[in-house]
């Protein structure tokens, strides 16, 4: 199942656009509403650091991507949400489905209502399976999943981006012309200081802090930028990224997450 974006726009003309006004597809922009709500639930002084650190940084907690689904058509092997694409399925027996993000810049989310899915392999290598209800996929990304179908007659493929401003779906389901409720989206998240990398610094002063560090025994700075994209639905604490390999039967190696 190949996940995708796309955009009839002139590529040219979508760069200039980005270069002009990066936030241009960011539809959800906090407002003065916004900021009073949440001065009643987070107290005033709290409101005004948050909105004081985003400034800082020119950023917005509401951008998650630069172009998302105002202006992309998420598609599933090539078909548009309209296209209803459908993969036929027997009742009772167990399918193994390959999702594989070929995106430009999106991450997906993807679950299927009424059906728990088992991770078995990431990017080609076998792992120690997980049953998830929904799992995040980033760009390049492969996750093989088993399902076993049985109970209706069709089941609801749905991959939404992680900004909830459009998905790509399929079907899965005994016949063809088939087609299972299509959930909504959830609600649009918000990012963090946490999630930008800088929990924990407010109120240090960094004006102290002398130059010269050591970022090779800094945690997380490993193997990049230690952004923690996991799989919804999964039990983070016991996933070991990276870890050794496990031998199995033969030549295969089993993986921890």
């Amino acid at each position: 199942l190949l996940l995708s974006d796309w955009t009839d726009m002139d590529p040219a003309a979508l760069f200039r656009r980005l270069k002009k006004m990066s936030s241009y597809d960011n539809y959800a922009k906090r407002t003065v509403g916004d900021f009073m709500r949440d001065a009643r639930e987070r107290g005033l002084a709290a409101t005004l650091r948050d909105r004081g650190e985003w400034g800082r940084m020119r950023m917005t907690p509401t951008d998650l991507s630069d172009v998302n689904g105002n202006t992309y058509t998420y598609l599933l092997n090539g078909a548009a949400p309209a296209g209803n694409w459908t993969g036929l399925f027997r009742p009772g027996e167990k399918v193994l489905l390959r999702f594989i993000n070929g995106s430009a810049m999106t991450y997906f989310d993807v679950r299927i209502p009424g059906l728990k899915m088992t991770v078995v392999a990431a990017d080609g290598q076998y792992i120690h399976p997980v049953t998830v209800d929904e799992f995040r996929i980033a760009v390049a990304e492969t996750f093989d999943v088993l399902v076993e179908p049985a109970g209706q007659d069709a089941y609801t493929i749905f991959a939404q981006d992680n900004g909830r401003t459009g998905h790509a779906r399929g079907t899965l389901a005994v016949r063809e012309g088939l087609q299972a409720e299509v959930p909504p989206h959830d609600p649009r998240p918000l990012l963090t200081m946490d999630d930008m990398g800088h929990g924990g610094m407010s109120g240090m002063d960094h004006g102290a802090m002398g130059g010269g560090h050591d970022t090779s025994k800094m945690k997380g700075m490993e193997g990049g930028c230690g952004a923690n994209m996991g799989m919804a639905g999964m039990d983070h604490g016991a996933m070991r990224h990276g870890a050794a390999a496990t031998p199995a039967k033969g030549d295969e190696r089993l993986i921890d997450m």
